[in-house]
């Protein structure tokens, strides 16, 4: 089995394109949140999201956008947005804060994800529970979550099960052979800034993910 250094969780100068993602569900599977960070040189691409059984999606993005920081703290306009890791291999502390939109039909985000805007900040503990495997570029991990979101109505929180991956010198694009039929609005889509439009489900399983297609 591969083995990987510490400075693996970091970002590698040597390539053209690197992505973290992190996911996390509670047990009932009737909460689930997620993450993704991409870079390209100075530019990146950002995501957050937040499922809820028979509530709107949260959604969050910064496509093609720069603010890039320190390690992996970006900052572009009107949000903020830090993935730092405590302990490589064990630990992650996530954190945003700005504005996203809750979607009653979560495919709106395939398109100008056009909702209702509210303030939001994202406070997730991430803890691994196995050691990281290799994947195609890169490495994925399992683990567990804390949990705490800032939404008008109140503070979410949960604990629950987690995954995460890094991939390095090309994009991260699931390819999951199939997607479970959910009739609870556990949905998270997500599109890329090159048009690749992504589809997320939540189960008892986690949260597992396919490509399913490109923006017209």
């Amino acid at each position: 089995m591969q083995s990987f250094r510490p400075e693996d969780e970091s970002r590698h100068a040597d390539v053209g394109v690197e992505a973290w993602w992190w996911w996390g569900w509670n047990a009932q599977a009737t909460a689930a949140v997620y993450v993704g960070l991409e870079l390209r040189g100075r530019r990146l691409d950002y995501w957050a999201g937040l499922m809820r059984a028979d509530q709107p999606y949260l959604y969050l993005e910064e496509l093609n956008g720069v603010g890039l920081r320190d390690g992996l703290e970006i900052k572009p306009a009107e949000m903020w947005a830090d993935h730092q890791c405590d302990v490589p291999f064990q630990q992650w502390s996530l954190g945003n804060e700005g504005h996203g939109v809750l979607l009653d039909d979560p495919d709106d985000a395939w398109r100008l994800a056009y909702g209702i805007p509210v303030p939001v900040t994202f406070d997730i503990e991430w803890h691994a529970s196995d050691t990281a495997t290799p994947t195609e570029h890169g490495y994925q991990q399992t683990g567990e979550v804390d949990v705490h979101i800032e939404l008008t109505e109140g503070l979410l929180q949960f604990v629950g099960l987690a995954r995460r991956v890094h991939v390095w010198g090309a994009p991260y694009l699931p390819r999951a052979l199939a997607l479970p039929v959910v009739d609870d609005g556990m949905r998270g889509p997500y599109r890329r800034h090159d048009g690749i439009l992504v589809d997320q489900v939540c189960s008892r399983a986690g949260v597992l993910a396919a490509v399913r297609g490109t923006m017209k």
